[in-house]
């Protein structure tokens, strides 16, 4: 199959999963449409514009609104299923045309969403689909084409710790992560962004992090400042009483060595959170 086939079903893959604001939600060819309808969540609770969920399911693959009998109408749950494996297993045909629908369905039902699939690591994928490499090549250039294009997107000069480029970008690599994932935004005294890091050892309730690792990786940057970011696999966007100890004992550390804590983020599937915008720093 060409190349620019397989680009065109890659950037309708990203369209076609605007309303799942995860991995899918940030997406260039979305983020152009948003003006036409989709769903965003934030900490104080969703907001759904009146095109919402079936605008985009209906334009691709199923016109539920039109039926008119209500036993026909699925309900969200089953039309982002069924968008989900209907926009997967065309992905996945690309390249595997004669099995794409088996396995398609065979890695929803093992990890739910298209955005928790593009989460996966590549030893994850193979134990599901067994030996198609080209299928797991594909999903990991889909995930990287991805992360490369909202990349991209992000200010390289921040003026928001909540700037809606910044929150997409975090939602699509961290909002379907099944374990939790501490990562630090670096900026230096313009607020340009010098460094985006990982850190410590995670489960899916809890980060093992040493604050001293984080002020240690900001000082060899020259930072001035840090953004902290975290997610929830959970889907709770309310900082746990440990979340906001750690958050307070590194703000401590930053003022004694003049680094400035701009904001702790906290990713939660469709949603998330800002300490700042609590109130709590």
């Amino acid at each position: 199959m060409a190349f620019g086939h397989r680009f065109y079903i890659v950037d309708r893959l990203f369209r076609d999963l605007s309303s799942s604001q995860q991995i899918l939600a940030a997406m260039h060819s979305i983020a152009a449409n948003n003006s036409a309808g989709g769903t965003y969540c934030e900490a104080d609770g969703c907001v759904d514009t009146p095109a919402g969920i079936l605008h985009h399911a209906s334009r691709f693959i199923l016109p539920v609104a039109s039926y008119a009998s209500d036993r026909y109408v699925l309900s969200p749950a089953q039309i982002e299923n069924q968008r989900d494996r209907s926009v997967l297993a065309e992905l996945i045909a690309s390249v595997e045309p004669n099995q794409s629908i088996r396995l398609a369905d065979a890695l929803l039902s093992e990890f739910g969403s298209i955005g928790r699939i593009l989460s996966e690591p590549k030893e994850a994928l193979q134990r599901v689909i067994g030996q198609q490499k080209a299928v797991v090549q594909l999903l990991t250039a889909a995930k990287s084409l991805l992360m490369a294009n909202l990349e991209n997107e992000v200010p390289k000069q921040l003026v928001s710790a909540t700037d809606e480029k910044l929150i997409r970008y975090l939602k699509a690599g961290m909002g379907a992560l099944a374990v939790e994932t501490m990562r630090v935004l670096f900026l230096n005294n313009a607020n340009y962004l010098v460094g985006d890091q990982e850190f410590g050892t995670a489960s899916p309730r809890k980060i093992l992090v040493q604050p001293r690792s984080i002020l240690k990786r900001a000082l060899e940057l020259n930072a001035s400042a840090i953004i902290l970011v975290h997610n929830h696999p959970s889907g709770e966007t309310r900082p746990s009483k440990s979340d906001i100890k750690f958050t307070l004992s590194i703000k401590v550390l930053c003022r004694e060595l003049e680094i400035t804590l701009h904001d702790h983020i906290i990713i939660a599937g469709k949603g998330w959170s800002s300490f700042r915008k609590m109130k709590i720093i």
